[in-house]
């Protein structure tokens, strides 16, 4: 889970190394500054510190700052995503980041991601990206692990038994969990997992969190829900997740889209991802590895909320984008 206890001095040496790491350009677009006004006021509800005030940061003072090593690591992976928020990588800025990450000692996977992008090595930062994340969601060892992917293969593929599972969900009452998923899929013509050409059980986990937190799906709704993903994870993968989608729907390469789903560019929202970021930091259970949905199909998703800590979020259904003009990216009241 991600910790947002960090002190004053903290927050304003993390804001000061964002905006030391990647500057912005441009005097309309000020991604930078959006996503630290965001952090600051959002995740870190500080919004007394002044922005324009803030010392000068440097790797060593970075380094000295963050006595903790668990808050050392949350505020370099925050310092990784900064590169891509322009919607092009720079060379200085990726160096910085690396001079930063240097100070520290610290290699995160999403840092070795993002040198290889930067260098244009897509496809082995996309190998390993789906090794790491296959071991994180699909946890089980030896036969165990083998018999699982065969399932999700074999779901891929075509299982009529399990399509049935799934739209036998529309039978059940309106605000449970089952009926949700029904409904939201079909609104957007997803495929259930069984019906061919799918994108397996694993994709209904990711689902799941974009009902519960009510965050749709349309291009800055995929960057928000990885964030709140990223904050409720276990591990660091989560942080890896959002790198997926700022690739996929920010920068416009198609790293790990499905056939069918296009890439698209500038799409990433600062104040939407910081909001998304904060949730996911109170919610008290990693729900895509730690929760198995089938066991709460008939529960209702209000008392799903209540049970992860995730408030501020009363929606039931989502208007589907690209099909109802009524539809908004987030749902948080």
């Amino acid at each position: 889970m991600l910790d947002i206890g960090f002190s004053v001095e903290e927050v304003s040496e993390l804001l000061s190394a964002m905006l030391t790491v990647a500057p912005d350009r441009d005097e309309e677009h000020q991604p930078s500054r959006h996503f630290v006004l965001g952090i600051r006021d959002h995740l870190f509800k500080m919004s007394a510190i002044d922005l324009d005030a803030l010392q000068p940061s440097t790797p060593e003072s970075f380094n000295l700052t963050f006595i903790e090593p668990d808050k050392e690591k949350i505020a370099l992976q925050i310092l990784v995503l900064m590169p891509y928020l322009s919607g092009a990588l720079h060379d200085e800025d990726v160096e910085r980041v690396n001079c930063y990450a240097s100070a520290t000692g610290l290699a995160p996977h999403s840092l070795r991601d993002l040198n290889n992008i930067a260098h244009r090595r897509i496809k082995l930062a996309l190998i390993d990206y789906f090794r790491r994340a296959t071991n994180e969601f699909i946890p089980e060892k030896g036969l165990h692990k083998i018999w699982t992917l065969v399932k999700e293969v074999h779901g891929y593929i075509g299982d009529s038994k399990l399509a049935e599972e799934f739209e036998q969900l529309s039978s059940l009452d309106y605000g449970t969990l089952g009926k949700t998923i029904h409904t939201f899929y079909r609104a957007r013509g997803f495929k259930f997992p069984g019906e061919p050409g799918n994108l397996t059980e694993t994709a209904v986990r990711h689902d799941c969190v974009h009902i519960l937190s009510g965050t749709n799906t349309d291009m800055a709704g995929e960057i928000a829900v990885s964030a709140i993903e990223s904050g409720m994870a276990n591990s660091e993968v989560g942080w890896e997740m959002i790198t997926e989608v700022l690739l996929d729907f920010h920068l416009g390469i198609a790293w790990t889209l499905p056939q069918g789903i296009k890439a698209g560019t500038m799409n990433f929202d600062p104040e939407l991802f910081s909001e998304a970021l904060a949730i996911g930091a109170k919610i008290n259970t990693d729900l895509i590895r730690d929760w198995n949905y089938w066991d709460d199909i008939n529960t209702p998703i209000l008392d799903l909320r209540k049970r992860f800590n995730i408030m501020g979020v009363s929606i039931i259904d989502m208007p589907a984008p690209g099909v109802n003009p009524t539809a908004k990216t987030t749902y948080y009241d």
